[in-house]
C-alpha cells in the first residue's frame, strides 16, 4: 500500500476536512500531517486530536491570506527536515446559500470571495508548496507515481459540472468550483513531468454544515470513498475529474 508520509490538508477543523484526518492517521499513519484551521473556538475537535497525536500539527491559516504562505511552506520544511510532501488536500472551500442563487442577486464582492477561497487559494497554495511537492516524488522516486510520491487533491464538487448541470443557480459556488477543475486539469499536465498527479474530486452531497441534513452520506462514507481514490491514484487517472465512489464526474 501505498504510504503518504507526509500530508497537508486545509480547512480541515470540522466536515471533510476533520474527518480525512481522523482516516489519514488511522490508515497511513504518516509522519506528520499539517491541518489547517481558521477560528480556535470553532476548533476544538482538531485541536484535541493533535494533542492526542504527535504527527498531527494544527496550523492557523486563512486561506484567502496569500502572504502567510511562504511561513508556512517553512514550517512544513523545517519540521519534516526536508523530506518534502507526498500529499496536498487543497479542501477549504466556500458555499454562499443566500446570495448569488439567481442572476438578479449576483453581487461582485460576494462573486470574488467564492473565487478567493475555490479558486484562487487552491492554485496558490500549491504553487507554494511546489517545490516540496518536487522533494517528496524525488525522495520516493522508487515508487510508483501516485500518493507514495506525490500528488495534488483538489477538493471540487458535482455543482461545478458543465455537463451535470439541470439546475442552474449557485453562480458563485458554481463557477468558482469549474475554475478549480479547469486549473486541476491544467496542474495534472504541467505536473506530470515532475513526478506529481493532480485531480479534482467530488466528495459527494455530505451530511455537513454546507451539505445540510438532507444530503446523501456521512463525512466517514465520503471520506473512506476518497482515500480508496487515492490509493489507485495512478498515471492513467491523473488530470480526471473524480467522484468520492471511484467513478468519474461529467466535466
Amino acid at each position: 500500500m501505498a504510504r503518504p508520509k507526509n500530508i497537508v490538508v486545509t480547512g480541515a477543523n470540522r466536515g471533510i476536512g476533520l474527518e480525512l484526518v481522523k482516516q489519514l492517521i488511522t490508515k497511513f499513519n504518516p509522519d506528520n500531517i499539517f491541518a489547517t484551521y481558521r477560528d480556535p473556538e470553532n476548533s476544538k475537535d482538531l485541536l484535541q486530536l493533535a494533542s492526542q497525536n504527535g504527527n498531527l500539527h494544527a496550523v492557523i491559516l486563512d486561506v484567502r491570506d496569500t502572504d502567510k504562505y511562504a511561513d508556512f511552506v517553512t514550517n512544513v520544511e523545517s519540521t519534516t527536515q526536508g523530506a518534502g510532501i507526498n500529499l496536498l488536500i487543497n479542501n477549504s472551500g466556500f458555499f454562499n446559500k443566500e446570495n448569488n442563487t439567481s442572476l438578479s442577486q449576483l453581487d461582485k464582492a460576494d462573486l470574488m470571495y467564492h473565487f478567493e477561497i475555490n479558486t484562487l487559494a487552491p492554485m496558490m497554495l500549491t504553487k507554494a508548496f511546489l517545490p516540496l511537492l518536487e522533494k517528496g516524488s524525488k525522495a520516493n522516486g522508487s515508487q510508483p507515481l501516485g500518493i507514495g510520491r506525490a500528488a495534488v487533491l483538489q477538493v471540487s464538487t458535482n455543482m461545478g459540472s458543465i455537463g451535470d448541470n439541470t439546475s442552474g443557480g449557485a453562480y458563485g459556488y458554481r463557477i468558482s468550483k469549474t475554475a478549480l477543475n479547469q486549473a486541476s486539469k491544467n496542474m495534472s499536465l504541467d505536473l506530470l513531468p515532475k513526478g506529481i498527479l493532480v485531480i479534482p474530486l467530488h466528495p459527494g452531497w455530505v451530511k455537513t454544515d454546507m451539505g445540510g441534513s438532507n444530503a446523501l452520506i456521512t463525512t466517514e462514507e465520503c471520506v473512506t470513498g476518497i482515500l480508496s481514490v487515492l490509493e489507485n491514484l495512478n498515471e492513467d487517472t491523473n488530470g480526471h475529474f473524480m467522484r468520492f465512489d471511484g467513478k468519474e464526474a461529467l466535466w
